[in-house]
């Protein structure tokens, strides 16, 4: 009895590191930002990925980390839920959007350079996309590996003087009064 015991948690161990061996790294590919949900209190970064997943059985998406960075300068950070995500079908791809709402107040961490750029800022997006359990649901995979990560990395340029036209904005947020006169001053003076 206790030598079949053996041999059942051995066969179990030696399927696991089968099984691990085996996992494929999942892939994003970004596809596009978008600015949307632009108010009185700032906008959201709508970054658009492609998640693939070359595994044999499907894999839920369970969250995002991120750091959003302006001009060299980390402004945000913070975890976020795609749209579209859920779980990515065995050997599929699927769209998702991974959303990052930031203030206006934000954008004064990088305030010189959007000055200096004549309303245009860098930015870098920072972070990863995690598989695993999602709401009590399980999946073979995760289970095994305990998770995986797959890192999303993405830069651009934000188009500032875009935003703080919005007039809800410019009525009622200082920071944005603040950016957009600093920016008609900067033209006018060229």
């Amino acid at each position: 009895m206790n030598h079949l015991r053996t041999a059942a948690v051995l066969s179990a161990l030696i399927l696991l590191s089968v099984g691990c061996s085996m996992v494929k790294q999942p892939s994003a590919t970004f596809q596009s930002m978008n600015v949307t949900d632009v108010n009185a209190q700032g906008f959201t970064m709508a970054f658009d990925v492609n998640v693939t997943n070359p595994n044999s059985v499907e894999l839920p998406i369970s969250q995002a980390d991120y750091k959003i960075s302006f001009a060299d300068t980390k402004v945000l950070e913070g975890k976020a839920n795609p749209a579209g995500a859920g779980a990515i079908p065995a050997g599929g791809t699927i769209p998702i959007k991974v959303p990052v709402t930031l203030t206006y107040e934000n954008l004064l961490a990088a305030e010189q350079t959007i000055i200096k750029n004549g309303g245009t800022v860098r930015y870098a997006l920072d972070g990863s996309l995690k598989f695993g359990k999602t709401q009590g649901a399980s999946n073979m995979l995760t289970d095994i590996t305990g998770g995986l990560n797959v890192p999303l990395k993405y830069e651009g340029v934000l188009d500032v003087k875009g935003l703080v036209q919005n007039p809800q904005a410019l009525m009622s947020n200082p920071a944005a009064q603040k950016l957009a006169k600093q920016l008609v001053g900067s033209l006018l003076s060229h």
